[in-house]
């Protein structure tokens, strides 16, 4: 034990020995000839470097020499002499990112400074929990940073209908009185009041203020996806209108992303299908050039949230068209088949496996070989009548049905027989279709030269009799074609890439993507893109008068999905 112990002991003596050591040395670094630092002196905004503010400008080193201070805005530079009890301040006459230059004691050191323009800060008040039209009064109001204390001069400008507490029309309003009377609106949607503030002698950026206008009355409410824009919304009351208001759209400031060419809604949530830049083929080597996302909106926006994405995968996976039953969406990719997800699924990234498995793959239909064939190009998906409909437009045109026993569990060797219920349309290229329970009719549209257009059609005259397609021709479709009033229909005509408004190929072209269908009025919503863009917009069929009519005209629409939650603005997370 004593041999050991004067072991340790030698141990330790040896190891403290070591610390004393390599006990490091304090470094002491070179200090700069100059360095400078800024803030705000003014009494208001004192962390905001604002057009006109007083900004003091300090040295952090002590000086040996007069310092030379230059700001960078072409203004004379200024000389602090040395042992001065003189404070450096400047102010700028206009916004940007300057460069100031202090030299002294030898040396020199610039600095950026940004100086942000004054811009109104614009606040909504309203004493109602939602502005409903032509009921709620609201009332702004205006915070102006104005360092220099110069004269204020406050445009106000109104919508069309807008009007004051004593039901006078305001169009506009010019005051020195930053404060506002209350205004009520006549209008539904996304309702913009713009300030323009002339300060001193010129005038500040004007500054839009967006009000969302509720209807009077509960309503479903239809959103859309705007090609290059945002995602819209649009009230839509079983009156069809509501005398006397004039229902416009709402900017929902959501972007609509590529192609987002399906939207869905279920359980208080919209789910945004968008299959990214690139959607038609392309030789994709290496399987980097997926960018596909399912994204998950609360229906007022207030929450956006990734489902899954495809970013940096192939760009075949990428989502394209949906279908949600109970707690599963099934979305199809560009060519190949269709995914089954749980709709609880959040910040997913794509991978072939469990997380992401194929409800049925096109070569697991007896189809498979039989007008449908490898690389199929997907449309719409839906379950009608206990079946499911599996829309194509390209190697294999129609819409294919079948029942989920009807697919196989390996790929089909040829022998297996083709779902008993039957293709449907073989003839025509349909990327889009909703079925109508009630009425048990099929609206569809078909995005080919031959019998381009939309229609109405009761599945039973549709139905194939053994390999016989009772509708292969434009004549036979003829009878089923929705039209305008005036008589004039729709043509999903092809628009080349080549040209400004162009997307796709001849095979699979961005037409008409998805039709949507208002329960309680029978009436069928779709997003229409012609080569004549002043005809696109959003076109409702009105079960009503049997006619096709525009709801928005001259806005390139890729998709539409109703809300069927009746409600005067949105339904609410909370409201769920």
């Amino acid at each position: 034990m004593k041999k050991i112990s004067f072991i340790l002991m030698a141990a330790v003596a040896v190891i403290a020995a070591g610390c004393k050591e390599h006990i490091p040395s304090i470094e002491t670094f070179p200090q700069p000839a100059i360095d400078f630092s800024y803030d705000v002196i003014d009494d208001t905004y004192q962390l905001d470097y604002y057009v006109g503010a007083t900004i003091r400008f300090y040295p952090t080193v002590d000086l040996t020499t007069d310092c030379e201070w230059n700001f960078g805005d072409g203004t004379p530079a200024v000389v602090q002499p040395l042992g001065s009890e003189t404070v450096i301040t400047h102010k700028f006459a206009t916004a940007g990112t300057f460069y100031v230059t202090a030299t002294a004691n030898g040396g020199k050191k610039t600095s950026p400074i940004y100086i942000s323009d004054i811009r109104p800060i614009v606040t909504l008040i309203q004493d109602d929990p939602i502005c409903e039209v032509k009921t709620s009064y609201i009332s702004f109001s205006v915070e102006l940073p104005n360092p220099d204390n110069l004269p204020a001069e406050y445009h106000w400008s109104f919508p069309e209908g807008t009007t004051n507490q004593n039901d006078e029309a305001v169009a506009s309003f010019v005051g020195t009185d930053k404060e506002l009377g209350k205004v009520k609106f006549a209008k539904v949607g996304s309702q913009t009041v713009s300030l323009a503030v002339k300060l001193g002698d010129r005038y500040l950026e004007t500054v839009k203020k967006n009000v969302q206008v509720a209807l009077n009355e509960p309503a479903p409410t239809l959103y859309y996806a705007v090609k290059k824009g945002n995602i819209m919304a649009l009230k839509i009351p079983a009156s069809r209108t509501v005398e006397g208001v004039d229902i416009q759209p709402y900017d929902m400031g959501v972007s609509a992303g590529q192609h987002t060419y399906n939207m869905l809604y279920a359980q208080g949530s919209l789910y945004l299908l968008d299959c990214g830049r690139q959607y038609v083929w392309m030789d994709d080597v290496d399987g980097v050039n997926g960018d596909g996302r399912i994204t998950v909106m609360a229906p007022d926006a207030s929450t956006i949230e990734t489902m899954m994405t495809n970013q940096g995968g192939h760009y075949l996976q990428d989502p394209y068209y949906g279908y949600i039953e109970d707690q599963y969406l099934y979305y199809s990719d560009r060519n190949t088949g269709i995914f089954k997800v749980p709709l609880s699924m959040r910040n997913e990234q794509y991978a072939a496996g469990d997380l992401f498995p194929y409800f049925v793959q096109n070569n697991y239909l007896g189809y498979y070989g039989r007008g449908m064939s490898y690389g199929s190009i997907t449309g719409c998906l839906a379950r009608v009548k206990g079946a499911w409909y599996w829309s194509k437009t390209y190697n294999g045109l129609g819409i294919y049905r079948f029942y989920e026993s009807d697919i196989l569990t390996a790929p089909t060797t040829g022998t297996e027989p083709a779902p008993a219920i039957g293709a449907m349309l073989t003839s025509f290229a349909i990327k889009a279709f909703v079925y109508d329970e009630q009425n048990d009719v099929l609206y569809f549209a078909v995005n080919q030269d031959m019998g381009a257009g939309v229609y109405r059609a009761k599945i039973e005259d549709l139905e194939p009799q053994g390999l016989v397609d009772p509708v292969s021709s434009t004549a036979d479709l003829a009878p089923y074609m929705l039209t305008f009033a005036d008589g004039t229909g729709i043509t999903p005509d092809f628009a080349p890439r080549s040209s400004l408004e162009g997307e796709g190929t001849e095979g699979e072209y961005v037409g008409i993507c998805e039709m949507a269908l208002d329960k309680n009025t029978g009436d069928v919503y779709f997003g229409y893109r012609p080569k004549d863009t002043s005809k696109a917009g959003l076109i409702r069929y009105n079960a009503s008068t049997g006619h096709l009519e525009y709801m928005i005209q001259g806005v390139p629409v890729y998709s539409c999905v109703i809300n069927p939650t009746a409600t005067k603005l949105f339904e609410t997370p909370a409201a769920e």
